[in-house]
C-alpha cells in the first residue's frame, strides 16, 4: 500500500483494522470540531475545564479567547470534512489520512510544548491532555497497519 498511490480510487489494500480504526477518529473529530466551532465558550470551559479570565476595565478577555478557539474549531471542521470526503471517495488514500491525523496531533503536542498551560489554568485536567500520548500511539499503529498489505 502506498502513501501516495498512483491511481486514486476506492480500492484499499491495507489492513481492515485501519479502516475500522478511522470510525472512532471521525466521531471524535466531528464532535470536537463542532464543539470548538459552535459552542458559546468554544468548549474551553465545559469540556477543557479552562478557568475563565477576570474582566479588566469592563473588557472581557474571554471573548477573545473564545473567538480564537472558535476559529480553530472552524479549521477543525474543514479538516474533518476534507478527511471524510477523501475516506468516502478514495479509500486508497487511507494511509495519507492517517498521516495527516498524525501530523495534526504532533503539531498539537508541539504547540502545547511551546505554549504550556500549568494546572493553574484548569479546573481539572482536560481530556485532551490525558489522551495525548494514547492517541499518538493509536495514530502511529493505525498508520502502520494502513500501509501493511493484506486484509487482517
Amino acid at each position: 500500500m502506498a502513501l501516495f498511490p498512483n491511481k486514486l480510487n476506492n480500492e484499499y489494500q491495507g489492513s481492515k483494522i485501519a479502516i475500522y480504526g478511522l470510525y472512532p477518529i471521525f466521531a471524535l473529530y466531528i464532535f470536537r470540531s463542532l464543539v470548538h466551532f459552535l459552542s458559546e465558550n468554544a468548549g474551553l470551559v465545559g469540556i477543557a475545564t479552562i478557568k475563565e479570565l477576570p474582566i479588566i476595565d469592563t473588557i472581557d478577555p474571554n471573548n477573545l479567547v473564545y473567538l480564537f478557539a472558535s476559529l480553530w474549531g472552524a479549521t477543525q471542521v474543514s479538516l474533518t470534512l476534507i478527511l471524510l470526503i477523501l475516506f468516502i471517495k478514495y479509500k486508497s488514500l487511507v494511509p495519507l489520512i492517517y498521516m495527516i491525523c498524525l501530523l495534526d496531533h504532533c503539531f498539537r503536542l508541539i504547540s502545547g510544548y511551546l505554549h504550556p498551560l500549568t494546572q493553574d489554568y484548569y479546573i481539572n485536567t482536560p481530556p485532551g491532555v490525558i489522551g495525548n500520548i494514547p492517541i499518538l500511539i493509536y495514530f502511529m499503529l493505525m498508520f502502520y497497519l494502513s500501509l501493511k498489505k493484506g486484509n487482517n
